[in-house]
C-alpha cells in the first residue's frame, strides 16, 4: 500500500463478512505479536501476523500459528488455512513445516508428500 490509511487497513483486515478475531499475544501488558484470523464454517484462516523484532527469538510467529490451531480445535473447526505457499519464499516457506498440509491444485485438495515436487508446473493455489 502507498501511503495507506486507517481505512486502507481496515478493508485490508476486516473481513466484509464478519468472523474476524484478532490474537494478540502480550506480555506484562505489551503487545509482542499479533494475528488477524478469519473464520469461516469449515476453519480459520490466517489473514495477518506481525510481531515485534525485538522478540524475534521467542518465535512468535509459530506460537501464533498454534493458538489459531488451538482456537479452530476450541471451535470444532477442522482446517486452518494458511493462506498462499510460494516455495523457497523467505516470508512464505514457513507454512510448508506444518503437517499434516494440503495443497490445492487446479481446484482441488491433495495431501502434501515429501516425495512430490509440491509445485508442478506452478499450478499450487
Amino acid at each position: 500500500m502507498d501511503e495507506p490509511g486507517t481505512d486502507d487497513f481496515r478493508r485490508f483486515l476486516i473481513a466484509p463478512w464478519g468472523g474476524t478475531e484478532f490474537l494478540e499475544l502480550r506480555l506484562d501488558g505489551e503487545l509482542l505479536a499479533m494475528a488477524v484470523t478469519d473464520r469461516s464454517p469449515h476453519g480459520l484462516s490466517a489473514v495477518y501476523t506481525c510481531y515485534s523484532p525485538l522478540h524475534a527469538e521467542r518465535s512468535l510467529g509459530v506460537l501464533c500459528v498454534l493458538k489459531q490451531i488451538e482456537r479452530a480445535c476450541e471451535l470444532g473447526l477442522p482446517h486452518v488455512y494458511l493462506g498462499y505457499w510460494i516455495e523457497d519464499h523467505p516470508k512464505m516457506d514457513y507454512k510448508i513445516r506444518y503437517r499434516p498440509i494440503e495443497l490445492s491444485r487446479r481446484g482441488h485438495w491433495h495431501l502434501f508428500d515429501d516425495t512430490e515436487d509440491p509445485s508442478p508446473d506452478g499450478a499450487v493455489e
